[in-house]
């Protein structure tokens, strides 16, 4: 996984553990695979937008469910600004 892929997860709005990401940086670093630099700001970002408790299967399902909706609301205004139309 590369240093722009995580941090597009970490800001993603999609609920997760701080603790996990924080693994799966301190393996990136080790592996040498990020620099020292990246691992601190993906630390930061994960120590800001992730959870300190586990996240239940429901919380997440309804982040994705709210996300998924803000997407659909997105394309359906694209759709309307290339049809040259409003909604």
């Amino acid at each position: 996984m590369s240093y722009q892929v995580l941090k597009n997860r970490l800001t993603n709005g999609k609920p997760y553990a701080a603790s996990t990401a924080i693994a799966r940086i301190t393996a990136l670093a080790d592996e040498l695979a990020i620099t020292q630099e990246q691992a601190e700001e993906l630390t930061a970002l994960a120590v800001q937008y992730g959870t300190s408790e586990a996240v239940t299967v429901e919380e997440r399902l309804a982040a994705l469910e709210a996300t998924s909706l803000e997407h659909d609301t997105a394309l359906m205004e694209l759709a309307a600004m290339i049809a040259g139309g409003e909604i």
